[in-house]
């Protein structure tokens, strides 16, 4: 699952999920390695290692959103913090943000293609947004799960039991 308090370009109302389904825009501008812990670490190293350069955008993870919830709790956040990769500084720093105590928690259940698909990079993906139109539709044929459904369903349980029954917390 992750962690939203929204973009730097949001709307007037904050966050918003524009789309229950997308694709996974990498970008390798927007993570602060101390943010992780340390045993996530590698996803930022395997990001630079397959980045296809600064004229394309590599394509490869589908998301859905099967649940989200705005959290006005950070006992309960911090309930789900061994299921992140940000470090329980770094989300209480983020739920503090603008002296707005939040945070939305989407969870998302993610596929992936069987190849990479790469289109070209443009102005339009520039600037810190959460949500980027595509100007090319990107085939889902073969996308696969990237954990099995029992496995899924089992860390959807958990966090699910956490959040359903928690103060402070609002299904969007």
């Amino acid at each position: 699952f992750v962690l939203r308090k929204g973009g730097l370009w949001e709307r007037r109302e904050g966050f918003e999920m524009e789309h229950r389904q997308f694709w996974i825009f990498p970008t390798l501008y927007h993570q602060n390695p101390s943010e992780l812990k340390p045993a996530h670490s590698w996803a930022l190293e395997a990001a630079r290692a397959s980045h296809p350069g600064v004229d394309r955008v590599r394509l490869e993870h589908f998301a859905v959103v099967t649940d989200a919830f705005r959290v006005e709790d950070l006992a309960i956040l911090q309930a789900l913090a061994t299921d992140q990769a940000l470090t329980p500084e770094t989300i209480e720093t983020r739920f503090h943000y603008r002296n707005r105590p939040y945070l939305h928690a989407l969870l998302l259940r993610v596929y992936r293609r069987p190849t990479p698909h790469i289109i070209p990079n443009t102005l339009s993906y520039e600037g810190c947004v959460s949500w980027v139109e595509v100007e090319e539709a990107v085939e889902t044929a073969g996308i696969t799960p990237v954990l099995d459904d029992d496995r899924f369903a089992e860390i959807r349980a958990r966090l699910l039991s956490v959040l359903e029954n928690g103060s402070g917390v609002v299904q969007v």
